[in-house]
Protein backbone atom coordinates (compact mmCIF):
# COMPACT_ATOMS: atom_id res chain seq x y z
CA UNK A 1 0.00 0.00 0.00
CA UNK A 2 2.66 2.43 0.87
CA UNK A 3 4.77 1.75 -2.61
CA UNK A 4 1.45 1.99 -4.69
CA UNK A 5 0.61 5.83 -2.52
CA UNK A 6 4.41 6.65 -3.32
CA UNK A 7 3.62 6.09 -6.63
CA UNK A 8 1.04 8.21 -6.74
CA UNK A 9 2.30 10.81 -5.44
CA UNK A 10 5.49 10.93 -7.53
CA UNK A 11 5.06 12.03 -11.28
CA UNK A 12 7.38 9.86 -12.97
CA UNK A 13 5.31 7.07 -10.82
CA UNK A 14 2.08 7.66 -12.15
CA UNK A 15 3.42 8.12 -15.79
CA UNK A 16 5.09 5.03 -15.10
CA UNK A 17 1.90 3.48 -14.26
CA UNK A 18 -0.07 5.15 -16.60
CA UNK A 19 1.91 3.99 -19.69
CA UNK A 20 2.71 0.22 -18.26
CA UNK A 21 -1.17 -0.16 -17.52
CA UNK A 22 -1.68 0.73 -21.52
CA UNK A 23 1.17 -1.67 -21.90
CA UNK A 24 -0.36 -4.44 -20.51
CA UNK A 25 -3.74 -4.06 -22.25
CA UNK A 26 -2.21 -2.89 -25.66
CA UNK A 27 -0.22 -6.79 -25.21
CA UNK A 28 -3.37 -8.49 -24.31
CA UNK A 29 -5.48 -6.66 -27.41
CA UNK A 30 -2.33 -7.71 -30.07
CA UNK A 31 -2.50 -10.61 -29.13
CA UNK A 32 -6.00 -11.39 -29.20
CA UNK A 33 -6.26 -9.84 -32.62
CA UNK A 34 -3.23 -11.76 -34.14
CA UNK A 35 -4.20 -14.73 -32.77
CA UNK A 36 -7.91 -14.23 -34.09
CA UNK A 37 -6.20 -13.79 -37.11
CA UNK A 38 -4.04 -16.46 -37.46
CA UNK A 39 -6.92 -18.62 -36.35
CA UNK A 40 -9.06 -17.81 -38.74
CA UNK A 41 -6.38 -18.40 -41.63
CA UNK A 42 -6.11 -21.66 -40.90
CA UNK A 43 -9.69 -22.41 -40.75
CA UNK A 44 -9.93 -21.26 -44.09
CA UNK A 45 -6.82 -22.72 -45.27
CA UNK A 46 -8.73 -26.09 -43.49
CA UNK A 47 -11.90 -25.51 -45.35
CA UNK A 48 -10.60 -25.32 -49.03
CA UNK A 49 -8.65 -28.25 -48.00
CA UNK A 50 -11.45 -30.26 -46.95
CA UNK A 51 -12.97 -29.09 -49.98
CA UNK A 52 -10.77 -30.63 -52.40
CA UNK A 53 -11.39 -33.66 -50.22
CA UNK A 54 -14.54 -33.22 -51.59
CA UNK A 55 -13.96 -32.95 -55.22
CA UNK A 56 -11.71 -35.84 -54.92
CA UNK A 57 -15.01 -37.81 -53.20
CA UNK A 58 -17.00 -36.68 -56.13
CA UNK A 59 -14.54 -37.63 -59.23
CA UNK A 60 -14.59 -40.98 -57.85
CA UNK A 61 -17.95 -41.29 -57.41
CA UNK A 62 -20.17 -43.80 -59.38
CA UNK A 63 -24.25 -44.18 -59.40
CA UNK A 64 -25.68 -47.28 -58.85
CA UNK A 65 -29.33 -46.97 -58.90
CA UNK A 66 -30.37 -44.18 -56.58
CA UNK A 67 -27.50 -44.73 -54.56
CA UNK A 68 -23.75 -43.99 -55.21
CA UNK A 69 -20.90 -46.48 -54.97
CA UNK A 70 -16.53 -45.94 -54.25
CA UNK A 71 -14.08 -47.56 -55.22
CA UNK A 72 -12.80 -49.39 -52.01
CA UNK A 73 -9.35 -48.12 -52.30
CA UNK A 74 -9.42 -44.41 -52.72
CA UNK A 75 -6.11 -41.90 -53.51
CA UNK A 76 -5.97 -40.32 -50.65
CA UNK A 77 -4.21 -43.52 -48.52
CA UNK A 78 -5.46 -41.45 -45.13
CA UNK A 79 -9.31 -42.33 -45.96
CA UNK A 80 -7.90 -46.29 -46.34
CA UNK A 81 -6.00 -46.23 -42.98
CA UNK A 82 -8.67 -47.09 -39.54
CA UNK A 83 -7.95 -43.96 -37.31
CA UNK A 84 -6.28 -41.69 -39.39
CA UNK A 85 -7.81 -38.54 -38.71
CA UNK A 86 -9.26 -38.03 -42.21
CA UNK A 87 -12.74 -39.33 -42.40
CA UNK A 88 -14.77 -39.23 -45.47
CA UNK A 89 -19.06 -40.02 -45.90
CA UNK A 90 -22.01 -39.99 -47.94
CA UNK A 91 -25.58 -39.18 -47.17
CA UNK A 92 -28.63 -39.67 -48.82
CA UNK A 93 -31.54 -37.20 -49.19
CA UNK A 94 -32.73 -39.20 -46.08
CA UNK A 95 -29.51 -38.42 -43.99
CA UNK A 96 -28.28 -42.02 -43.82
CA UNK A 97 -25.15 -42.86 -44.47
CA UNK A 98 -24.45 -44.88 -47.65
CA UNK A 99 -20.71 -44.95 -47.77
CA UNK A 100 -17.99 -44.48 -44.56
CA UNK A 101 -14.39 -44.27 -45.91
CA UNK A 102 -12.41 -47.29 -44.15
CA UNK A 103 -10.78 -44.82 -41.64
CA UNK A 104 -14.25 -44.32 -40.17
CA UNK A 105 -14.86 -48.13 -39.56
CA UNK A 106 -13.66 -48.04 -35.63
CA UNK A 107 -15.78 -44.88 -34.85
CA UNK A 108 -18.87 -43.99 -33.71
CA UNK A 109 -22.04 -42.79 -36.21
CA UNK A 110 -22.56 -39.43 -36.66
CA UNK A 111 -25.44 -38.41 -37.69
CA UNK A 112 -25.42 -35.46 -39.65
CA UNK A 113 -28.39 -33.32 -41.42
CA UNK A 114 -28.48 -33.31 -45.40
CA UNK A 115 -27.81 -30.14 -47.21
CA UNK A 116 -29.64 -29.00 -50.40
CA UNK A 117 -27.58 -28.68 -53.48
CA UNK A 118 -24.76 -26.27 -53.60
CA UNK A 119 -25.06 -25.76 -50.16
CA UNK A 120 -21.63 -25.68 -47.87
CA UNK A 121 -21.10 -26.52 -44.12
CA UNK A 122 -17.65 -26.07 -42.57
CA UNK A 123 -18.15 -26.72 -38.35
CA UNK A 124 -15.89 -27.77 -35.65
CA UNK A 125 -17.44 -30.59 -33.91
CA UNK A 126 -17.01 -33.48 -31.15
CA UNK A 127 -17.84 -37.26 -32.01
CA UNK A 128 -19.65 -39.07 -29.10
CA UNK A 129 -18.26 -40.60 -26.47
CA UNK A 130 -15.06 -38.75 -27.69
CA UNK A 131 -12.75 -35.99 -26.25
CA UNK A 132 -11.46 -35.45 -30.07
CA UNK A 133 -12.45 -32.15 -32.18
CA UNK A 134 -13.18 -32.58 -35.79
CA UNK A 135 -13.09 -30.20 -38.18
CA UNK A 136 -16.18 -30.72 -40.77
CA UNK A 137 -16.70 -29.65 -44.25
CA UNK A 138 -20.35 -30.89 -45.78
CA UNK A 139 -21.48 -30.24 -49.35
CA UNK A 140 -24.88 -30.84 -50.99
CA UNK A 141 -24.91 -32.14 -54.48
CA UNK A 142 -27.10 -33.92 -57.07
CA UNK A 143 -27.27 -36.46 -59.61
CA UNK A 144 -29.08 -38.03 -62.30
CA UNK A 145 -29.89 -36.52 -65.59
CA UNK A 146 -32.30 -34.21 -63.63
CA UNK A 147 -30.91 -33.87 -60.42
CA UNK A 148 -33.43 -36.23 -58.93
CA UNK A 149 -31.01 -37.72 -56.36
CA UNK A 150 -29.62 -35.41 -53.69
CA UNK A 151 -26.53 -36.67 -51.53
CA UNK A 152 -24.48 -34.78 -49.16
CA UNK A 153 -21.00 -35.40 -49.14
CA UNK A 154 -18.92 -35.22 -45.84
CA UNK A 155 -15.43 -34.88 -44.95
CA UNK A 156 -13.82 -34.76 -41.02
CA UNK A 157 -10.48 -34.36 -39.88
CA UNK A 158 -9.06 -34.31 -36.60
CA UNK A 159 -8.59 -30.70 -35.58
CA UNK A 160 -5.84 -31.70 -33.17
CA UNK A 161 -2.54 -30.50 -35.27
CA UNK A 162 -4.82 -27.75 -36.06
CA UNK A 163 -5.28 -26.82 -32.21
CA UNK A 164 -1.97 -27.54 -31.84
CA UNK A 165 -0.09 -24.98 -34.49
CA UNK A 166 -2.65 -22.47 -33.27
CA UNK A 167 -1.07 -23.15 -29.25
CA UNK A 168 2.56 -23.01 -30.73
CA UNK A 169 1.56 -19.60 -32.30
CA UNK A 170 0.10 -18.25 -29.25
CA UNK A 171 3.32 -20.03 -27.27
CA UNK A 172 5.73 -18.05 -29.65
CA UNK A 173 3.72 -14.61 -30.09
CA UNK A 174 3.75 -14.45 -26.19
CA UNK A 175 7.43 -14.52 -25.88
CA UNK A 176 7.99 -12.18 -28.65
CA UNK A 177 5.51 -9.60 -27.25
CA UNK A 178 6.87 -10.47 -23.89
CA UNK A 179 10.25 -9.48 -24.64
CA UNK A 180 8.69 -6.43 -26.43
CA UNK A 181 6.91 -5.31 -24.02
CA UNK A 182 10.19 -5.93 -21.54
CA UNK A 183 12.37 -3.43 -23.81
CA UNK A 184 9.38 -0.84 -23.93
CA UNK A 185 9.74 -1.04 -20.43
CA UNK A 186 13.17 -0.44 -20.81
CA UNK A 187 13.07 2.20 -22.89
CA UNK A 188 9.90 3.78 -21.17
CA UNK A 189 12.04 3.69 -17.75
CA UNK A 190 14.93 5.40 -19.86
CA UNK A 191 12.65 7.99 -21.43
CA UNK A 192 10.95 8.99 -18.36
CA UNK A 193 14.04 9.40 -16.47
CA UNK A 194 15.66 11.90 -19.97
CA UNK A 195 12.48 13.39 -19.89
CA UNK A 196 11.98 14.24 -15.88
CA UNK A 197 15.84 14.70 -15.77
CA UNK A 198 14.79 18.93 -15.67
CA UNK A 199 12.76 18.64 -13.53
CA UNK A 200 15.34 16.30 -11.10
CA UNK A 201 17.73 19.12 -11.96
CA UNK A 202 15.10 22.19 -10.68
CA UNK A 203 14.97 20.19 -7.55
CA UNK A 204 18.15 19.68 -7.09
CA UNK A 205 18.97 23.21 -7.89
CA UNK A 206 15.98 23.99 -4.96
CA UNK A 207 18.03 22.00 -2.74
CA UNK A 208 21.12 23.73 -3.51
CA UNK A 209 19.22 26.76 -2.62
CA UNK A 210 17.79 25.67 0.84
CA UNK A 211 21.67 25.09 1.87
CA UNK A 212 23.01 27.94 0.79
CA UNK A 213 25.00 27.05 -1.98
CA UNK A 214 23.44 29.40 -4.42
CA UNK A 215 20.53 32.23 -4.54
CA UNK A 216 19.26 31.83 -7.87
CA UNK A 217 17.86 28.61 -9.67
CA UNK A 218 21.17 28.06 -11.98
CA UNK A 219 20.47 25.87 -15.16
CA UNK A 220 19.57 25.16 -18.96
CA UNK A 221 16.13 24.49 -18.19
CA UNK A 222 13.87 23.66 -21.10
CA UNK A 223 11.36 26.31 -22.43
CA UNK A 224 8.20 24.91 -20.62
CA UNK A 225 9.81 25.31 -17.57
CA UNK A 226 11.69 28.82 -18.41
CA UNK A 227 8.66 30.87 -17.19
CA UNK A 228 8.25 28.72 -13.65
CA UNK A 229 11.98 29.22 -12.94
CA UNK A 230 12.39 33.28 -14.40
CA UNK A 231 9.43 33.73 -12.05
CA UNK A 232 11.10 31.64 -9.19
CA UNK A 233 14.22 33.76 -9.72
CA UNK A 234 12.37 37.14 -9.63
CA UNK A 235 10.31 35.87 -6.66
CA UNK A 236 13.64 35.40 -5.02
CA UNK A 237 15.14 38.32 -6.41
CA UNK A 238 12.61 39.98 -5.32
CA UNK A 239 12.63 39.03 -1.63
CA UNK A 240 16.22 39.48 -1.21
CA UNK A 241 16.20 42.92 -2.31
CA UNK A 242 12.88 43.55 0.09
CA UNK A 243 14.94 42.22 2.71
CA UNK A 244 17.73 44.82 1.94
CA UNK A 245 15.46 47.67 1.42
CA UNK A 246 14.10 46.46 4.65
CA UNK A 247 17.60 46.68 6.53
CA UNK A 248 18.63 50.16 5.21
CA UNK A 249 15.52 51.60 5.58
CA UNK A 250 15.78 51.02 9.53
CA UNK A 251 19.03 52.31 9.45
CA UNK A 252 18.38 54.95 7.35
CA UNK A 253 15.62 56.18 10.09
CA UNK A 254 18.18 55.35 12.82
CA UNK A 255 20.90 57.85 11.40
CA UNK A 256 18.21 60.29 10.45
CA UNK A 257 16.46 60.39 14.08
CA UNK A 258 20.04 60.46 15.20
CA UNK A 259 20.54 64.18 14.72
CA UNK A 260 16.70 65.32 15.99
CA UNK A 261 17.26 63.15 19.59
CA UNK A 262 20.77 64.64 19.77
CA UNK A 263 19.53 68.62 19.44
CA UNK A 264 16.21 67.34 21.70
CA UNK A 265 19.10 66.15 24.26
CA UNK A 266 20.28 69.26 24.32
CA UNK A 267 17.45 72.13 24.88
CA UNK A 268 17.54 74.06 27.54
CA UNK A 269 13.87 74.95 28.34
CA UNK A 270 15.15 76.80 31.51
CA UNK A 271 17.57 79.56 29.70
CA UNK A 272 15.33 80.68 27.06
CA UNK A 273 11.60 78.66 26.71
CA UNK A 274 10.44 80.35 23.94
CA UNK A 275 13.12 79.01 21.63
CA UNK A 276 13.53 75.66 23.40
CA UNK A 277 9.50 75.79 22.45
CA UNK A 278 10.47 76.36 18.67
CA UNK A 279 12.97 74.10 18.36
CA UNK A 280 11.46 71.14 20.06
CA UNK A 281 8.30 71.48 17.62
CA UNK A 282 10.84 72.24 14.84
CA UNK A 283 12.65 69.02 15.33
CA UNK A 284 9.12 67.20 16.39
CA UNK A 285 8.14 68.05 12.95
CA UNK A 286 11.58 67.07 11.46
CA UNK A 287 11.14 63.91 13.11
CA UNK A 288 7.42 63.29 11.76
CA UNK A 289 8.62 64.08 8.17
CA UNK A 290 11.42 61.26 8.17
CA UNK A 291 9.40 58.77 10.11
CA UNK A 292 6.97 59.22 6.92
CA UNK A 293 8.95 59.43 4.21
CA UNK A 294 10.87 56.28 5.55
CA UNK A 295 7.32 54.50 5.99
CA UNK A 296 6.46 55.36 2.18
CA UNK A 297 9.56 54.27 1.15
CA UNK A 298 8.99 51.17 2.74
CA UNK A 299 5.90 50.39 1.25
CA UNK A 300 7.10 51.09 -2.01
CA UNK A 301 9.39 48.24 -1.98
CA UNK A 302 6.74 45.77 -1.99
CA UNK A 303 7.80 42.68 -4.17
CA UNK A 304 6.68 42.63 -8.32
CA UNK A 305 3.52 40.14 -8.98
CA UNK A 306 4.47 37.73 -11.47
CA UNK A 307 1.42 35.96 -11.46
CA UNK A 308 -0.89 38.15 -12.79
CA UNK A 309 -1.81 41.86 -14.48
CA UNK A 310 -4.05 44.25 -12.97
CA UNK A 311 -6.23 46.55 -14.82
CA UNK A 312 -5.00 50.16 -14.91
CA UNK A 313 -7.88 52.03 -16.21
CA UNK A 314 -10.10 51.01 -13.03
CA UNK A 315 -7.13 52.60 -10.52
CA UNK A 316 -6.30 55.37 -12.94
CA UNK A 317 -10.01 56.70 -12.61
CA UNK A 318 -9.84 56.56 -8.50
CA UNK A 319 -6.91 58.53 -8.44
CA UNK A 320 -8.44 61.29 -11.03
CA UNK A 321 -11.59 61.43 -9.19
CA UNK A 322 -9.75 61.67 -5.47
CA UNK A 323 -7.46 64.47 -7.01
CA UNK A 324 -10.52 66.40 -8.33
CA UNK A 325 -11.89 66.93 -4.90
CA UNK A 326 -8.39 67.86 -3.48
CA UNK A 327 -8.44 70.05 -6.26
CA UNK A 328 -11.76 71.49 -6.24
CA UNK A 329 -10.72 75.03 -6.21
CA UNK A 330 -8.39 74.61 -8.83
CA UNK A 331 -10.14 72.73 -11.75
CA UNK A 332 -7.89 70.74 -13.96
CA UNK A 333 -8.42 69.69 -17.32
CA UNK A 334 -7.32 66.27 -17.83
CA UNK A 335 -6.70 64.53 -21.56
CA UNK A 336 -6.67 60.52 -20.36
CA UNK A 337 -5.71 58.05 -22.95
CA UNK A 338 -5.67 54.81 -21.13
CA UNK A 339 -6.84 51.28 -23.50
CA UNK A 340 -9.17 49.33 -21.39
CA UNK A 341 -7.08 45.95 -21.68
CA UNK A 342 -3.95 47.84 -20.40
CA UNK A 343 -2.26 46.06 -17.78
CA UNK A 344 0.23 46.05 -14.78
CA UNK A 345 2.19 43.16 -13.69
CA UNK A 346 3.36 44.21 -10.41
CA UNK A 347 1.80 45.53 -7.02
CA UNK A 348 -1.62 47.87 -7.10
CA UNK A 349 0.07 49.70 -4.01
CA UNK A 350 3.12 50.52 -6.31
CA UNK A 351 1.15 51.44 -9.32
CA UNK A 352 -1.32 53.86 -7.34
CA UNK A 353 1.42 55.40 -5.23
CA UNK A 354 3.86 55.94 -8.35
CA UNK A 355 0.37 57.42 -10.55
CA UNK A 356 -0.57 59.34 -7.21
CA UNK A 357 2.41 61.03 -6.82
CA UNK A 358 2.92 61.73 -10.35
CA UNK A 359 -0.67 63.29 -10.86
CA UNK A 360 -0.48 65.10 -7.99
CA UNK A 361 2.73 66.82 -9.00
CA UNK A 362 0.85 67.51 -12.21
CA UNK A 363 -2.21 69.06 -10.56
CA UNK A 364 -0.21 71.14 -8.24
CA UNK A 365 2.38 72.76 -10.16
CA UNK A 366 0.75 72.47 -13.67
CA UNK A 367 -1.89 75.45 -15.25
CA UNK A 368 -4.95 73.26 -15.39
CA UNK A 369 -3.98 70.63 -17.86
CA UNK A 370 -2.81 67.30 -18.09
CA UNK A 371 -2.76 64.30 -20.79
CA UNK A 372 -2.08 60.76 -19.40
CA UNK A 373 -1.29 58.20 -21.98
CA UNK A 374 -0.68 54.94 -20.39
CA UNK A 375 -0.33 51.64 -22.85
CA UNK A 376 1.46 48.32 -22.88
CA UNK A 377 4.37 48.18 -25.81
CA UNK A 378 4.91 45.30 -27.63
CA UNK A 379 7.66 44.23 -25.42
CA UNK A 380 4.90 42.10 -23.32
CA UNK A 381 4.85 42.78 -19.74
CA UNK A 382 5.55 46.26 -19.95
CA UNK A 383 4.14 49.37 -19.12
CA UNK A 384 4.66 52.34 -20.94
CA UNK A 385 3.52 55.81 -18.53
CA UNK A 386 3.43 59.10 -19.82
CA UNK A 387 2.32 62.33 -17.85
CA UNK A 388 2.49 65.88 -19.31
CA UNK A 389 1.38 69.32 -17.97
CA UNK A 390 1.37 72.67 -19.04
CA UNK A 391 3.44 74.07 -15.71
CA UNK A 392 6.54 75.79 -15.88
CA UNK A 393 8.71 73.09 -16.97
CA UNK A 394 11.86 71.18 -15.90
CA UNK A 395 15.19 71.20 -17.46
CA UNK A 396 17.49 68.17 -16.65
CA UNK A 397 19.59 69.73 -13.73
CA UNK A 398 16.32 70.89 -12.02
CA UNK A 399 14.75 67.07 -12.68
CA UNK A 400 18.19 65.58 -10.86
CA UNK A 401 16.96 68.24 -8.03
CA UNK A 402 14.00 67.37 -6.98
CA UNK A 403 14.44 63.81 -7.41
CA UNK A 404 16.00 64.01 -4.43
CA UNK A 405 15.07 63.51 -0.72
CA UNK A 406 13.09 66.08 0.53
CA UNK A 407 13.19 68.42 -2.49
CA UNK A 408 10.86 70.35 -3.56
CA UNK A 409 10.54 72.08 -7.15
CA UNK A 410 8.49 74.97 -5.42
CA UNK A 411 8.94 75.78 -2.03
CA UNK A 412 5.78 78.04 -1.87
CA UNK A 413 3.94 74.49 -2.25
CA UNK A 414 2.79 72.29 1.17
CA UNK A 415 4.77 68.95 1.29
CA UNK A 416 7.84 66.84 2.18
CA UNK A 417 9.53 66.61 -0.94
CA UNK A 418 9.70 62.94 -1.29
CA UNK A 419 6.75 62.36 -3.88
CA UNK A 420 9.52 61.75 -7.11
CA UNK A 421 11.98 60.02 -4.64
CA UNK A 422 9.09 57.41 -3.80
CA UNK A 423 8.42 57.57 -7.74
CA UNK A 424 12.64 56.81 -8.56
CA UNK A 425 12.51 54.18 -5.51
CA UNK A 426 9.50 51.99 -7.26
CA UNK A 427 10.78 52.41 -10.73
CA UNK A 428 14.38 51.41 -9.52
CA UNK A 429 12.30 48.46 -7.52
CA UNK A 430 10.73 47.06 -10.75
CA UNK A 431 14.48 47.80 -13.00
CA UNK A 432 12.32 50.41 -15.42
CA UNK A 433 13.00 53.34 -16.65
CA UNK A 434 11.77 57.15 -15.86
CA UNK A 435 12.15 60.39 -17.35
CA UNK A 436 11.57 64.28 -17.59
CA UNK A 437 11.53 66.50 -20.48
CA UNK A 438 10.34 69.99 -20.93
CA UNK A 439 7.83 70.68 -23.34
CA UNK A 440 8.07 73.30 -26.38
CA UNK A 441 4.95 75.30 -25.55
CA UNK A 442 5.87 74.83 -21.56
CA UNK A 443 5.73 72.31 -19.22
CA UNK A 444 6.95 68.75 -17.98
CA UNK A 445 6.36 65.40 -19.48
CA UNK A 446 7.62 62.31 -17.40
CA UNK A 447 8.03 59.31 -19.27
CA UNK A 448 7.79 55.95 -16.91
CA UNK A 449 8.58 52.33 -18.46
CA UNK A 450 7.92 49.65 -15.59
Amino acid sequence: MRLFSFWLNSLKGRLALVTSLVLVAFVLLISGVLEHAYRTSLNEAKQRELQLYIYTLLALAEPEGESLVLPPELPEQRFNQPDSGLIGAVLDGQGRVIWRSESALAMPEVEFSPLPQGQQSFMRISLPGGDANYSSFRQGVAWGLENEHPFTFVVLEDAAPLQAQVGQFRSTIWQWLGVAALLLVLAQWLVLRWGFAPLSALAQALRDMQQGGSDRLEGNFPLELRPLTDNLNLLIENERRQREKTRHTLADLAHSLKTPLAVLKGLSLEKDPDAAGKTLADQVQRMDSIISYQLQRAVASSPKSILRGIAVAPLLEKILDALEKVYRSRPCEVRRECTENALFYGDEGDLMELLGNLLDNAYKYGAGQVRVVIENPEEGRKLSIQIADNGPGLDSDKWREVTQRGVRADQQQPGQGIGLAVVVDIVESYQGQISAESLPKGGTEITVLL
